[in-house]
């Protein structure tokens, strides 16, 4: 008897977790995923970086704030090649920055962001390369531009690559156009996002440097 008892009450307070949870996912999950956001960008840097990944979302926005008058000088980072042998037959991250500039009628002058290893693999790799040329150009503030859900490991992890500088670090996030913090757990692309950074932000928190653990060369 104990044991069915302990059944039924184990049983039941499974069953109470997931109404519960059912009827407050509204409230919790958006919350969980605001988490992972942070903007503090301000008008004035010496520079907009655009981090490679997802660059319809990265570059438009990079390019809404250079409209506004956040920085006059745009970059984009060196991504290292995927797959060498085919690297010619797309575009580069300056190439189809500079197409969507064009598309949408700017005028905007980008440049590449050289980078220190052949090619950033990592958002630690892309903070080392911010930092030697921000150094050699006697840069005070920079602002880099990511997606929404990768703005706090981004910023994260270029204030460790910067913390002996004098140079500060503010970020944007750009909005993605299939998911949002109200709705990300309804589509494929918001669950693995925001999934994705509750594995590696722990990751980040660690590693003060591109963790050994996975290799992304």
């Amino acid at each position: 008897m104990r044991v069915i008892r302990w059944t039924f009450w184990v049983v039941g307070l499974v069953l109470a977790f997931f109404l519960i949870f059912y009827l407050l996912h509204p409230v919790v999950l958006p919350e969980y995923a605001r988490f992972f956001h942070k903007q503090n960008a301000t008008k004035g840097a010496d520079a907009i970086i655009c981090l490679s990944g997802e660059r319809t979302t990265r570059v438009v926005e990079s390019l809404r704030l250079w409209n506004q008058g956040y920085s006059s000088k745009l970059f984009v980072t060196s991504e290292k090649p995927r797959n060498a042998e085919l690297a010619q037959l797309e575009l580069s991250h300056l190439q189809f920055a500079e197409a969507v500039a064009k598309r949408i009628k700017l005028d905007a002058d980008w440049q590449i962001l050289p980078s220190l290893t052949g090619g950033a693999t990592s958002t630690f790799d892309e903070a080392e390369d911010a930092l030697a040329y921000a150094k050699e150009h006697n840069w005070k503030r920079i602002i880099i531009v990511t997606d929404e859900f990768h703005t706090r490991r981004a910023f994260y992890a270029f204030n460790k690559i910067f913390a002996d500088s004098e140079i500060k670090v503010e970020v944007a996030g750009a909005a993605n156009e299939v998911f949002s913090i109200e709705n990300w757990w309804k589509s494929d692309r918001g669950i693995m996002a925001y999934l994705g950074e509750s594995i590696k932000f722990p990751v980040y928190l660690l590693w003060d440097s591109e963790p050994e653990v996975v290799k992304n060369n």
